[in-house]
């Protein structure tokens, strides 16, 4: 049986990347080493992270203001990497929160520094032209751009009315384009749209390195100095991130999967609204995730069987958080239209002999 495999992360890889790193396991590029053993001083490390770095750059269209950072410890640790950097010492910290990983960031920010909280419902993202947020004194701006847990999404980022925005993009970095100019620092696991677990993505402008009093790996200019080599980095994890971003390129870059996560996810989008007798949506129209989509049945009962039928099928991960519960259909770059049909027609199945 097919594996259709719609986790929330780590995601599904495509299998070309994974027959690439099996073969580099056994051998990297003729070298008689596995890409396991290679060392993170060597030449041919050196070869990689600088060409995954310039992939970043065409993929992300990064100005050359910016630096790129490959570092580990995952989004998670993030919130305290931002929290000791950033001049900690005298400016305010705001903290826009859509849902669960934004309020785990301001707990963690909160322990550090000063920090201000912006509570925003996802009606609120919908009208936050109109209604401007009270970001007075606020002098950085997080946000966490897909929520997974709740199925919230914020794309337009130019629009927020404030020049220092500090973005977790953990789970949609690479399907969709942004500007960059007011965007001060963006972060990202690798392991839902960009590789496997391990190593985070950090992009930030240069003009906000600073010289903090921090140990060397909360040390923002450090690690840059160090071109994220200040100590042993994830190299795996890093040669997969390589592998993405080059099948990435190879697919048509940021515009391909754009036009794939819109297309994917409204199709899913509208049919589960056909069930509207069945289901609920809890997000507002404009605010939907086209990363994570999240509903829930109306009927527990009904809700375990899809469960427990998709699974049967080989239809897997779509379990929602264990703090929500409900259903979670992750959309992430490496998920193909033909998965989505199978999951569609599954869907429509599943309605036709339970109710509809």
């Amino acid at each position: 049986m097919q594996i259709h495999n719609f986790s929330p992360g780590p995601a599904r890889l495509d299998p070309s990347i994974i027959s690439k790193s099996q073969e580099a396991i056994a051998n990297y590029q003729k070298t008689g080493l596995s890409i396991l053993e290679i060392g993170h001083r060597s030449k041919d490390f050196e070869t990689l992270i600088n060409a995954l770095q310039e992939n970043m750059i065409n993929i992300f269209n990064i100005p050359s203001n910016y630096f790129t950072l490959l570092l580990q410890g995952g989004a998670t640790y993030q919130n305290t990497f931002i929290a000791n950097n950033f001049d900690k010492e005298n400016k305010l910290l705001g903290c826009l929160v859509t849902g669960t990983w934004g309020r785990y960031s301001v707990e963690d920010f909160s322990k550090i520094r000063d920090t201000k909280i912006i509570e925003v419902s996802d009606n609120e993202i919908e009208n936050y032209i109109q209604t401007p947020w009270d970001l007075e004194g606020v002098d950085y701006l997080h946000l966490t751009s897909n929520e997974t847990i709740n199925g919230v999404q914020l794309r337009e980022f130019n629009k927020i009315e404030h020049d220092s925005l500090l973005i977790d993009m953990s789970s949609d970095i690479g399907s969709y384009s942004f500007e960059w100019d007011n965007l001060a620092y963006v972060y990202a696991g690798a392991q839902k749209n960009m590789g496997i677990p391990g190593v985070s993505i950090c992009i930030g402008d240069e003009k906000y390195l600073n010289s903090e009093d921090n140990s060397r790996y909360l040390n923002l200019g450090q690690l840059v100095e160090k071109n994220s080599l200040l100590n042993t980095p994830p190299t795996f994890s890093i040669y997969v991130l390589k592998l993405v971003t080059d099948w990435m390129i190879a697919m048509g870059g940021i515009n391909h999967f754009e036009e794939k996560s819109i297309r994917q996810s409204s199709r899913i989008y509208e049919q589960l609204e056909s069930y509207g007798d069945f289901v609920i949506i809890p997000v507002s129209d404009y605010s939907k995730s086209r990363s994570n989509i999240i509903f829930k049945f109306k009927n527990e009962d009904l809700e375990k069987k899809f469960l427990i039928e998709a699974t049967e099928k080989g239809i897997l991960g779509l379990n929602g958080h264990r703090s929500q519960g409900g259903i979670r259909i992750s959309l992430y770059n490496s998920i193909t239209d033909e998965m989505v049909d199978y999951l569609s027609e599954y869907i429509d199945r599943f309605f036709a002999d339970n109710g509809k």
